[in-house]
């Protein structure tokens, strides 16, 4: 997921396929979400009300989230909270076979 469907450009010069973007793929339809960005690109995103808007949504919806440490700006603005399911990539596909169920009281009233 891109903020357009397309090509994203890597570090190395190749590109990587976007299959979906961001105002069109909400995170609702994941199970669990990375964020692997460099710093010129989180700087970047956390600008577009629509990444922020989905990493927080990602959050609320219980999902795991790994990210990387340039990453962090975004998960900040976005209310990400350190809990048992945000991880750095070494632990996420460990992290993403669940659900965070202990953070829905953090992120929602239930009645």
């Amino acid at each position: 997921i891109a903020p357009k469907v397309g090509k994203v450009p890597l570090s190395d010069g190749s590109f990587v396929a976007a299959d979906a973007q961001l105002f069109g793929q909400p995170s609702v339809t994941v199970d669990a979400c990375a964020v692997i960005l460099s710093e010129a690109a989180c700087a970047k995103l956390v600008k577009e009300g629509a990444a922020v808007q989905w990493v927080m949504d990602a959050f609320g919806h219980l999902k795991a989230i790994g990210a990387n440490d340039a990453a962090k700006p975004l998960l900040d603005k976005a209310g990400v909270e350190a809990d048992e399911g945000v991880t750095d990539l070494s632990g996420f596909v460990e992290a993403a076979k669940k659900r965070y169920w202990d953070r829905e009281p953090n992120v929602r009233t239930l009645a």
